[in-house]
């Protein structure tokens, strides 16, 4: 009969049992960080370089640059469904990167809409502050400093970019890239978030 009574002490370590496991799993974001992350930047070294050789304008370089992008998505989806064979438990954050890489992902393409209506670099010169105020904002949820501080770096980037040219803002659009997703994602590999 003892055995089957309400226990207060019993109950409060399975919840700290409960809590302290959700803080210890891993998410994916740092695959995600790092392979999108990568992605970006050579697509964008990659228009930094070809607006510098205008020769390369009607290469093969220019011309299927953009299957980077279904690559990753590829990789992407691959990576999704080996996660979703392992997980028992969807950690809370999972949610938040869902959630904020996609606005930045609805963001970005509106922005890239526009500037072939407005003003062609439009999306390049504003890829760092989309990007690095993503970061900054899922950053401060997971607590993760690294992120905070990369953030706020690409944000920075931004103002150069508005004051450069688009070869530049290019360059600039990589270096976000490093600084937004590559260097919080090597470094989430160490930490749960």
């Amino acid at each position: 009969m003892d055995e089957n009574k309400f226990n207060a002490t019993d109950s409060l370590k399975t919840i700290e049992a409960a809590i302290n496991e959700a803080k210890t799993t891993k998410t994916g974001a740092a695959f995600y960080y790092n392979l999108w992350g990568t992605i970006l930047c050579c697509y964008f070294l990659i228009q930094f370089f070809i607006s510098l050789k205008p020769n390369l304008s009607g290469s093969f370089l220019n011309s299927f640059s953009w299957i980077l992008f279904p690559i990753g998505g590829i990789l992407s989806y691959i990576n999704k469904r080996r996660d979703e064979k392992n997980e028992t438990y969807v950690p809370q954050l999972e949610k938040v990167y869902f959630f904020g890489f996609t606005g930045f992902a609805i963001m970005y393409g509106i922005f890239t809409f526009a500037s072939t209506f407005l003003s062609l670099p439009l999306s390049i010169i504003f890829f760092p502050l989309i990007s690095g105020l993503t970061v900054f904002v899922i950053g401060g949820i997971s607590k993760h400093n690294i992120s905070i501080f990369g953030g706020i770096f690409s944000m920075l980037l931004s103002i150069f970019s508005i004051l450069s040219n688009v070869e530049i803002a290019y360059l600039f659009a990589s270096i976000a890239c490093i600084t937004s997703f590559i260097i919080p994602g090597i470094t989430m590999r160490k930490s749960n978030v």
